[in-house]
């Protein structure tokens, strides 16, 4: 079914309907403007009629695009005026009352007989504006009479559609032609050549825009064969913005399922490594453009800690982008032939047709589809187009379009999208051209998206019975279905664009959408309306003043760089004071994750504002005059967590629809609450305990939708109120939290907290519930009862009083159970389960459960039904209840995963679970861990703080034959492992804590050939290890008695595929440490070793390269002496970090050319190292830190730093003995590419003159630091490249910066960013 639009239709059509529909249409009558308006409205109308035409004939016609944009400028103008004009008369209406709304508008009209200064100010600007308008009309109707223009060309109807099939997996099923090419790639990824050769395989698909890369590697991706082959897997889109920091980030985020906040390449490449260590995995690198070898050098560099046969799986348009990454040839993909185009095209354009209609248009559909040229990406745009149209006439006219013919030199926009944009209703058509203003591949929310929509104005055509924001969800749903939107890694909520499709974006509206990146700051346009800008680590905006003389902007949009999504960008209340005086037009404003306090009171000034997010800033405060932006649909604070309190009169923004406070610190609601009465989202609401809003103002919010938390219910003073909130009524809420704070509570509270959870009745679409800190004695009667069909998570923490649970098993869809500390619950009894008919099986659909610190817990009564009580299952975690006894469930069948912690008297068999495959067992009876050789499919073992480990130990691993990981943590009964062996396939094996075993037989790998990583930790009884060759990884900590393996004779290799070392305070008796035996070593790490003196190679074994070799860290080795004599032979190292080494006198030897490829050098607390070896250092070195050298500091004449061309970051550190006042003339040749400078602990300088400062023109952060006699810049200033200035702990220095009129104030107020001591000081 479709909504009704003719192709004529237009942008002017909305406008002209705001025209008639303005409530000043009848005052405007009266008062003789109504002839303006009028003209106006038919000048309008004449221009719409061949608006059709334009639109088409723009795509080859320069004259006429640019006559189409200047129209759009103009309409945008009106738009304006209409919206102040409107804005007025509502607020007057309101203020004054409906009957007083008529006489007193005629202030809104410009008028010369007003004698209020107010209204003679915005009658004067009014007038103005109307006059320019005008003038600006006629113009523009005068130039269309010059156009080849044709008026009344229309078309066929192509609307909205009402209902839309959507999914959130990749259906194989509707993608044609690709089946070969997954077969083969999923071949060569398995086969013996991928898995036997190269630890990780780089694969490439190659091909051209919109081809279907992405759509082949999606598929690859959820392959079957894929998931089950690899341990773990991971997708990032890269594009063309090949940022390492930011992309490394992405990666170990998408492993992780979860937020990083590091910063710095090295921690999060250290993370990375040890989530990717010794397994297997599977990482896509969609949409790769970058052709910077070095580049993919160092993100690649982590890679190699993975097992054998990982894979990385990159696409491309390049093939010289290929050759860099790839270590097997590329996979070219080839366009669909005409058959298997066809096929895509008439699964989703004859999605909703019956045969009939199907067979009068495959003619015309063939040929259609020949002419999208085998890309996939343009038969779905178009199939979507013409989607249920049954008619010929549409299909002929697309068919027979003249936009297949335009030639496209001037643009690489393809034929066919320009026409699927054509015959987009208008309403998609803006709200697809607004997204340009995202980068290519940015990941959206539909959410926030159409949010935005709505607050551009966009969605004005919704009709009667639906929201706004359904009506902005159909729409996206539209463009979705269309193909002008992709899901983002089959996500439910995240969407991008396709590069060809962000094109077409761009193109339409290249002169009113801007993106602000990097210094483009000089190419803003006047014209432009909407503009977002993405900031960059110690980037300040100083780009804020290039848009002060935009006046007609009406979007500024923030847009975290992924790589340092935290606030660190600063920006002055001088700037956001003058930004917000001077875009009166703003209608969306976004400050996200900026580090401002407070907003300026000149937010007030801001009429048209409908969306503001401050959300992830350290805000403390809103301004009062906030209240004023009577407009306002969204107002985004979450995680905002220094805000305490909301404006006092907040209530009277009564046409907010969306509230974001999670996250915040807030003490309680504002006065008036009730009155908001247009709230949709409302995420938080804080209960004072004797001032703000009581819980009963949620009484007249009744739209409320997705989560609500309400907090401090305590603070409700009579339960009556709670029954006035009517929760039970908001049938639209998906989630709801009820949390209560007070610890001291006593009797009497407690049967007040019960009467008031009783009364907080939810409505039974409600999806999940969480009841916190709850003291009542029991729960309400409405929990558990089977209404609730809809339930999916229920979680019950702290809910300490309650000593019997409720009926959780009546719950029909409940899939998460969670019930966290409780201190009377003794009995988990057969009420738990419910009462049903004799077929009922509670607990139907459970995946997830969890007890967790229920201290008094005794008895779990178990249902007994046949086939378990839980046959859903996956996971079972029971933690910290010391007191439970007796027994588990009998059986669960497709039980995965099952914690017991710290139950010290269970003392039963565990559950029969023939799935299961992940255990983890702390301080249990010995009869728990006896029944675990019942369960030989577990492949991940961890078995902690157990007495009888040693007696069971021996059995467990004959029967356990299936098992990859085993974890013995602090058993301290375990003097040995049992000589029989490790099961045959065990991969990793970590010992922790075990403070009476003494030795690893030799023969516990007789039947293992698979172990690959060996962890030891805190064995201080521990002497001998085995010789392992399978080994990958060896990591030993704390154990200073153990021996490591080490072959007498150079012809043995004891390590023949080990990749990491780690040693930390241990093998005591290790002195020098021969490098050649470890051929294959990747990262080599040697912490608090007292006792080792060097590295070395034999003098067999010099001419050797160890090119695996990519990271050495050598820290708190008191007695090291040095590098093997003639240099580290190692081609490929990129990281050396060497501190606290108090005996080493010598960095290694050649350095400049045998370590060609090092990017890191770290040298810290070396008080013997002279000198750099001779030849200086690596050219591709951009990171140099020196810290504490005072040897190496005075030969700084011969460092020879200006011959480094990659250097980026320096940092050079003295300590309290150094003497040094100044730099010598003889030092000022820094490198011009110097990004960041450190210069600390030099207590002694008091001069920066000759380090040639003012000649780093590259230069954008300088950190001086614990300099106590500085008192001065140098003579010749600082560059004027600088971004940032931090300045710490030089007391002088600080004194002569004061801002205006220290002395030295002059040299750095052209710094954006200044940090004194601590203090950020921000210039305008």
């Amino acid at each position: 079914m479709f909504v009704a639009e003719a192709v004529g239709s237009s942008f002017l059509g909305v406008l002209i309907d705001k025209l008639i529909a303005s409530p000043l249409l009848e005052y405007a009558r009266r008062k003789k403007v109504d002839t303006t308006l009028g003209e106006w409205r038919r000048t309008l109308t004449h221009i719409e009629a061949v608006l059709h035409d334009a639109e088409n004939k723009q795509i080859r016609e320069k004259a006429v695009k640019v006559w189409l944009d200047d129209l759009k400028s103009l309409a945008y103008d009106i738009e304006d005026v209409v919206d102040e004009f409107d804005t007025e008369a509502k607020q007057r209406s309101l203020t004054e009352g409906a009957q007083a709304s008529t006489s007193k508008v005629r202030k809104l009209i410009p008028t010369y007989g007003a004698l209020d200064p107010r209204a003679l100010s915005f009658n004067k600007k009014m007038g103005e504006k109307i006059k320019k308008i005008t003038r600006e009309l006629d113009a523009i109707a005068k130039r269309r009479l010059d156009l080849p223009l044709r008026e009344g060309v229309g078309g066929v109807s192509f609307g909205m559609e009402e209902r839309l099939q959507t999914t959130s997996l990749v259906d194989e099923s509707r993608i044609h032609g690709r089946d070969a090419d997954k077969e083969k790639i999923v071949e060569l990824m398995l086969s013996d050549e991928a898995t036997g050769g190269d630890r990780v395989s780089v694969f490439s698909i190659v091909g051209m825009g919109g081809i279907g890369k992405t759509t082949l590697a999606q598929i690859i991706y959820n392959d079957g064969k894929v998931e089950n082959h690899f341990e773990t897997r991971a997708w990032v889109c890269v594009s063309d913005d090949f940022d390492v920091v930011g992309i490394t980030k992405k990666i170990l985020e998408s492993f992780t399922k979860r937020q990083c906040e590091s910063k710095t390449l090295e921690l999060l490449q250290e993370k990375l490594k040890n989530e990717m260590k010794e397994k297997r995995f599977f990482l896509v690198l969609d949409d790769l453009w970058n052709e910077n070898p070095n580049h993919w050098d160092v993100l690649q560099a982590p890679f190699y800690v993975g097992a054998q046969g990982s894979v990385v799986l990159v696409t491309t348009r390049n093939e010289n982008v290929a050759s860099i990454m790839r270590t097997m040839p590329s996979y070219q993909l080839g366009q669909l032939t005409d058959e298997q185009c066809w096929l895509l095209f008439s699964q989703q354009a004859f999605k909703n047709l019956n045969s009939d209609a199907c067979q009068n248009l495959e003619s015309i559909g063939r040929k259609i589809a020949k002419k999208c040229k085998g890309l996939p990406l343009v038969v779905k745009t178009l199939a979507g187009l013409l989607r249920s149209k049954q008619d010929n006439t549409a299909w002929n006219e697309v068919l027979n379009n003249e936009i297949w013919d335009f030639p496209n030199e001037q643009n690489s926009i393809l034929p066919a999208l320009n026409l699927s944009y054509y015959y987009l209703p208008t309403t998609l058509k803006r709200c697809f051209a607004y997204c340009s203003i995202f980068p290519k591949d940015y990941v959206f929310e539909r959410e926030k998206l159409v949010l935005l929509w709505m607050a551009e104005g966009f969605l004005d055509g919704f009709k009667r019975g639906e929201t706004v924001e359904e009506f902005g969800w159909k729409c996206f749903d539209n463009l979705l279905s269309r193909s002008f939107f992709q899901r983002y890694h089959n996500s439910d909520s995240q969407f991008v664009m396709h590069d060809l499709i962000h094109d077409l974006a761009q193109f339409i509206s290249e002169k009113f959408c801007f993106r602000l990146e990097g210094e483009q700051q000089n190419q803003i346009s006047k014209e432009i309306r909407h503009s977002s800008y993405i900031w960059h680590p110690f980037k300040v905006f100083k780009e804020a003043k290039s848009f002060l003389d935009i006046y007609s902007l009406r979007t500024f949009l923030a847009l975290p760089h992924y790589s340092d999504p935290l606030p660190n960008f600063h920006l002055s209340k001088e700037v956001s004071h003058c930004l917000l005086s001077t875009l009166r037009c703003l209608r969306v404003l976004s400050l996200t994750y900026y580090d401002i306090k407070e907003l300026p009171h000149s937010i007030e000034n801001l009429k048209h504002l409908r969306y503001l997010d401050l959300s992830h800033t350290p805000i403390r405060t809103l301004p009062e005059s906030i209240i004023a932006l009577f407009n306002l649909q969204t107002l985004m604070l979450s995680e905002c967590k220094y805000l305490v309190d909301l404006p006092t009169k907040m209530g009277r923004l009564i046409n907010l629809r969306h509230l974001k406070i999670d996250g915040t610190k807030l003490e309680r609601m504002p006065m008036e609450m009730s009155r908001m009465k247009n709230l949709r989202t409302l995420t938080t609401f804080v209960l004072g305990k004797h001032t703000g809003s009581r819980v009963g103002e949620l009484s007249g919010l009744s739209h409320l939708s997705g989560t609500l938390a309400i907090f401090k219910l305590q603070n409700v003073a009579d339960a009556r109120d709670a029954l006035e909130s009517n929760i039970k009524g908001k049938e639209c809420l998906n989630r709801l939290e009820l949390n209560w704070e007070d610890d001291n509570a006593i009797a009497g509270d407690s049967h007040d907290a019960a009467s008031v959870l009783e009364k907080l009745q939810p409505h039974s679409n409600l999806k999940e519930l969480s009841i916190g800190c709850y003291y009542g004695a029991k729960f309400p009667s409405w929990l558990g009862e089977p209404s609730f069909i809809n339930m999916v998570h229920l979680q019950l923490s702290n809910c300490k009083n309650c000593a019997s649970l409720p009926p959780l098993g009546q719950l029909r869809s409940l899939q998460n159970l969670s019930i966290v500390k409780n201190d009377v619950l003794q009995k988990v009894g057969q009420e738990f389960y419910g009462n049903g008919p004799s077929s009922f099986k509670p607990f139907g659909s459970l995946q997830t459960l969890v007890f967790k610190e229920i201290s008094v817990w005794e008895e779990w009564d178990c249902f007994g039904v046949e086939g378990g009580e839980f046959p859903r299952l996956n996971e079972l975690r029971i933690e910290s209840c010391p007191k439970l006894k007796g027994d588990l469930p009998k059986h669960l069948p497709v039980l995965t995963s099952l914690v017991i912690l710290e139950c010290g008297q269970l003392a039963c068999q565990l559950p029969e679970a023939p799935s299961i495959q992940k255990l983890n067992l702390k301080e249990c009876d010995e009869v728990v861990l006896r029944s675990v050789v019942h369960l030989p499919s577990i492949t991940e073992l961890e078995v902690s703080n157990i007495c009888s480990i040693q007696v069971e130990l021996p059995a467990i691993l004959l029967k356990l034959t299936s098992l990859r990981k085993l974890a013995i943590k602090e058993c301290q009964s375990l003097s040995s492992l049992p000589e029989m062996g490790l099961p045959p396939m065990l991969e990793t094996l970590g010992i922790e804590k075990c403070h009476i075993l003494e030795a690893l037989p030799e023969g516990m790998t007789q039947n293992n050939t698979s172990l690959q990583s060996l962890y030891i930790e805190d064995c201080d009884s521990l002497t001998s290890l085995p010789i392992i060759s399978s080994l990958k990884s060896l990591e030993i900590k704390r154990s200073g008695k153990v021996e490591l393996p080490l072959p007498e004779e150079t012809t043995h290799n004891y390590y023949p595929w080990l990749t990491d070392l780690e040693i930390r305070g241990s093998c005591d008796s290790l002195t020098s440490f021969p490098l050649a035996f470890f051929t294959k070593l990747e990262n080599l790490e040697f912490w608090n070793c007292e006792n080792l003196e060097s590295f070395y190679i034999p003098d067999g074994l010099r001419n050797m390269d160890l090119t695996s070799l990519r990271r050495i860290e050598v820290v708190d080795c008191p007695n090291l002496v040095s590098f093997p004599q003639g240099g580290l032979p190692a081609s490929n190292l990129r990281g050396l970090w060497i501190r606290n080494c108090k005996k080493l006198k010598s960095l290694p030897q050649r350095m400049h050319t045998l370590l060609s490829s090092l990017e890191s050098l770290f040298i810290d607390d070396c008080p013997e190292i002279v000198s750099f070896p001779e030849g200086g250092l690596p050219t591709n070195l951009s990171s140099l830190t020196i810290w504490n050298c005072y040897k190496l500091m005075e030969s700084r004449k011969e460092w020879g730093l200006q011959t480094l061309p990659s250097l980026r970051e320096l940092t050079i550190a003295g300590s309290r003995e150094e003497g040094l006042e100044s730099f010598s003339e003889e030092w000022l040749l820094l490198p011009s590419t110097l990004f960041s400078l450190r210069i600390l602990s030099f207590p002694d300088l008091k001069s920066l003159d000759n380090l040639g400062l003012q000649n780093l023109t590259s230069l954008e952060r300088l950190v001086i630091g614990s300099c106590v006699k500085l008192k001065s810049f140098p003579k010749q200033g600082l560059p004027s490249s600088l971004s940032v200035l931090d300045i710490r702990n030089c007391p002088l220095l600080k004194k002569r910066c004061q801002r205006d009129k220290g002395k030295e104030w002059r040299k750095i107020a052209h710094i954006p960013s200044i940090r004194m001591h601590g203090e950020v000081i921000i210039n305008s």
